[in-house]
């Protein structure tokens, strides 16, 4: 019975990873996911009327049917004769270790430039209640959004946008597109910049898992450094937390160290 199972779990994730959209029906993607986004909030809705089922885990079910509904429609384009997915090159073990600092140092930079942009307060809530602390949460940041988002944005969109443009312009794109996945531009900023790493990786190793591992490791430490400051004030910097400005210097050398070890491991693939 088990060797019946495994063809069946393979043909289903060549299905979810078949389609190779280019930049216009990427976009058509993006619409369908804005969609399926209202209609989990349906779900949601309904939740909240069963007594069982708490705020937190109604809209953990609000992310997990928004991403199975848009799956049943990629499957569907899927099977209209697209590619099925490219395979995965096997770099140096010693990749999964870089890519730890090279993303927290990325996420890092990236969330010191947010700090300019300028939060109203109605955005406010919805960042209190990112940085609750419990099991749904951590389910849906650490879990769920490294590996739907990543199955999205690069599994479908970027595999999809480097079979019709250049490298370059698939990379940007596809970051692009995961920027306005977030819907607000706090977000948006970090996770442009990360996709632009992320975009890399997949580029140059045509595997999801470096790019959902990467994603797991900046959700995840996110998610703990919430826990462990939840007293610290969100407008406070790394620089002040640290007692002074030579800590991105730090960071930015430990950057550079890292994307430097990533080239030199990914060139002998």
């Amino acid at each position: 019975m088990n060797f019946q199972i495994v063809p069946k779990i393979k043909n289903a994730k060549n299905l979810l990873l078949a389609y190779s959209p280019n930049l216009a029906q990427s976009w058509l993607l993006l619409g369908i996911f804005v969609l399926c986004h209202f209609t989990g909030f349906a779900v949601k809705a309904i939740m909240q009327y069963i007594p069982a089922v708490t705020l937190e885990w109604s809209q953990l079910l609000c992310d997990l049917s928004t991403y199975i509904i848009l799956a049943l429609i990629i499957v569907r384009f899927g099977k209209r004769g697209n590619d099925m997915p490219v395979i995965p090159a096997r770099p140096s073990p010693l990749l999964w270790f870089l890519l730890v600092p090279l993303t927290l140092s990325i996420s890092i930079t990236a969330g010191t430039l947010t700090m300019w942009i300028p939060k109203p307060d109605f955005i406010k809530p919805l960042f209190e209640d990112l940085s609750k602390i419990n099991l749904p949460a951590f389910l849906s940041i650490v879990v769920i959004a490294p590996v739907c988002e990543e199955w999205l944005c690069r599994g479908i969109v970027l595999k999809g946008l480097l079979k019709h443009y250049s490298p370059r312009k698939a990379i940007v794109w596809s970051s692009v597109m995961f920027s306005v996945l977030h819907f607000n531009p706090w977000q948006g900023a970090l996770a442009f910049l990360l996709g632009l790493a992320f975009g890399w990786i997949y580029w140059r190793t045509g595997s999801l898992r470096y790019c959902v591992f990467m994603h797991a490791v900046n959700n995840g430490t996110a998610f703990l450094l919430s826990f462990l400051f939840r007293d610290i004030h969100d407008d406070r910097s790394l620089a002040d937390i640290a007692g002074g400005y030579y800590i991105y210097a730090v960071i930015f050398f430990v950057c550079v160290l890292c994307v430097l070890g990533t080239r030199k491991l990914l060139r002998k693939c």
